[in-house]
């Protein structure tokens, strides 16, 4: 190992010599740089080899890279260049060579490899690093689109990339974004060579393979790309439309994009994104003029003309979904009907009849959706919000009612439908909640419950709102009861004052399971009467690290700092609780405590702060 070492280090006094002589280097630095480069060389040499220690070899010369390219920029100094600077990269290059012919597995390390011979333009070493990844990781189809864009981006070689995607394809024939990217290339290539015989039609010099190019200029090599790819790829009209949008970002592709729209509806015609495709499609026919600020006062005339041609636009695309709901009568496609619908009633305009019309189109589908029960229950709140909006209140509760009878098991249509019933004070309230407690299952009925639970409060009487609480309080389902607890504690806070949240307290103390939020929320009570009893904040106290002493460090240090101010010194109390907190705590929680008591004991924490 000596002997490699000293081997490294003579081969590299040649260039710390020129660095030196070319005033890019001092003597201490050149000493220095032998030191650490003898301690690197011996990291990398030894029996057992640590990845690590070659990444921190690789470093420290790419670092050195940097300083010697400052030097030069400040002293002017930009001769041997071969001898200085590649003679490290090469150096490099090798290092990286060794470490991965040890870690070939390491996805990571060729990448650093990559981005170092891209970053010193080494192009032919980098297309050898690129066979070799891809010979040991073509499972990977991100590498192959990467080395493939290389050597169409960088080294322009279109048949070079072209033998990468088809043997990439070869082990993923499934995979999309090869499928596109290979598409994408292919258009690329077209694109290039239209621009070249442009150039040579200005310049009246004719091609030698007139016929090849013009084939390859048309887009005819993608359209077979395109081909083979839905040929394999079967079955998924997203895969299918894709092609669509990438031949859209260029000019001469509109034979192409005919082909695969022709080819969409042939093959997916009733897939709901074959059609939602084709209606927005009907949008694209130009820019959506029309919408966005005022103007002056002579741009108002042509507005007017760029709204109407906007509202034909939109009645096109409306005409088409209604084909689409047609053909394909699913909620599916009746969502994407309404959410279009939706986004062009959302859009900014100041055509008030432009407005006028998106409204009562989004409110005809949605009510038509909602009698063809194809209406998705997320959708429900937004059809009775707009219903509201636009002044249709009574509509509102009657679709609302009619919503509620037909809920079945769905928490999602109850609430939508009992909030407007609720805001708009419907009488039918409490039987219609009761309905929907006993069809949802009980797992999921905490939002019904508390939307009962608000409506009570102000609509019925106390005694009444109280029975409730109870009767949610003895739910057997913990997320229901728990969070419940904590708003009746509160409720009886707001309705009795300090007497009445000691009665529910006192009522709810045995009713597990709890939750360390309505401990809390006593012990606040508490304190907020002029500092409270601590006969009374103790025996809160108690209870709380009897349930969650076990897993809360802060419980610990709120109480114990609770018994410190009320014992001015004494220690009677807050003493013995370090010693049970250590004793109930586990895991984690037990250093979390040392750690912070010691803060507390030192006087640089305040308890209230847990």
């Amino acid at each position: 190992m000596a002997e490699l070492v000293q081997r490294g280090l003579e081969r590299r006094l040649p260039e710390l010599e020129r660095l030196e002589r070319a005033g890019l280097l001092e003597a201490a630095e050149r000493r220095a740089v032998i030191r650490k480069v003898t301690a690197l060389e011996h990291r990398v040499h030894r029996r057992v080899l640590s990845k690590d220690n070659f990444i921190s070899y690789i470093q420290y010369e790419i670092n050195f890279l940097q300083l010697v390219k400052k030097r030069r920029a400040k002293t002017g100094y930009h001769f041997q260049k071969e001898e200085i600077e590649y003679a490290i990269v090469n150096r490099v290059h090798g290092l990286f060579q060794r470490a991965l012919a040890k870690w070939k597995g390491d996805v990571q390390l060729w990448l650093s490899h990559v981005a170092f011979c891209k970053k010193w333009n080494a192009k032919v070493r980098l297309s050898k690093v690129f066979t070799a990844m891809l010979s040991i990781h073509p499972d990977k189809p991100e590498l192959w689109i990467m080395a493939a864009k290389w050597e169409m981006e960088e080294r322009l070689s279109s048949h070079n990339a072209r033998n990468l995607f088809l043997r990439a394809l070869r082990y993923h024939p499934h995979t999309h974004k090869l499928h596109h990217e290979y598409f994408r290339m292919e258009l690329m290539h077209a694109e290039k060579v239209r621009n070249e015989e442009e150039c040579l039609e200005t310049a009246t010099v004719e091609p030698g393979d007139s016929v090849s190019r013009g084939d390859i200029g048309s887009g005819e090599l993608a359209r077979l790309v395109y081909k083979n790819a839905v040929q394999t790829v079967t079955g998924d009209a997203d895969f299918h439309v894709s092609f669509w949008n990438i031949a859209a970002l260029f000019t001469f592709t509109s034979r192409l994009q005919d082909d695969i729209l022709a080819d969409l509806r042939e093959q997916h015609p009733h897939r709901t994104q074959t059609w939602d495709f084709l209606a927005r499609r009907e949008l694209v026919q130009g820019s959506a003029a029309g919408e966005g600020g005022a103007g002056t006062p002579a741009e108002q005339p042509r507005r007017s003309s760029n709204a109407a041609e906007v509202a034909r636009k939109e009645q096109r695309c409306w005409d088409m979904y209604e084909q689409a709901v047609g053909a394909v009568p699913t909620a599916h496609m009746w969502k994407c009907y309404v959410t279009f619908c939706h986004e062009r009633f959302r859009r900014k305009t100041n055509n008030s009849e432009l407005r006028r019309q998106r409204l009562e189109q989004l409110l005809s589908v949605l009510g038509r959706a909602q009698d063809t029960a194809m209406l998705p229950p997320d959708l429900h709140r937004t059809w009775l919000a707009l219903l509201v909006g636009s002044g249709q209140c009574e509509r509102a509760l009657v679709e609302a009612e009619r919503m509620c009878t037909g809920a079945g098991r769905c928490l999602q249509t109850w609430q939508s439908g009992l909030e407007v019933l609720v805001e708009q004070g419907c009488p039918r309230v409490a039987a219609l909640v009761q309905q929907a407690l006993r069809e949802v299952p009980p797992a999921e009925c905490l939002p019904l419950w508390l939307l009962y639970l608000e409506w009570s409060e102000t609509n019925d009487c106390p005694d009444h709102t109280e029975t409730l609480y109870q009767m949610a309080v003895r739910s057997v389902v913990p997320a229901v009861s728990v969070p419940v607890k904590e708003q009746y504690l509160d409720w009886g806070l707001r309705t009795g004052g300090y007497r009445k949240a000691r009665l529910v307290f006192a009522r709810l103390r045995e009713e597990r399971p709890f939750s360390l939020e309505f401990f809390r929320k006593m012990i606040a009570i508490e304190k907020d009467q002029g500092g409270g009893d601590m006969h009374r904040l103790r025996e809160y106290y108690e209870r709380a690290v009897r349930e969650f002493g076990s897993t809360t460090a802060g419980l610990w240090l709120d109480y114990i700092g609770e018994e410190r101010r009320h014992e001015q010194g004494k220690a009677e109390h807050s003493g013995p609780l370090h010693w049970r907190a250590m004793k109930a705590l586990k895991g984690p929680e037990v250093e979390s405590f040392v750690s912070q008591y010691t803060l507390l004991q030192t006087g640089h924490l305040e308890p209230t702060a847990h």
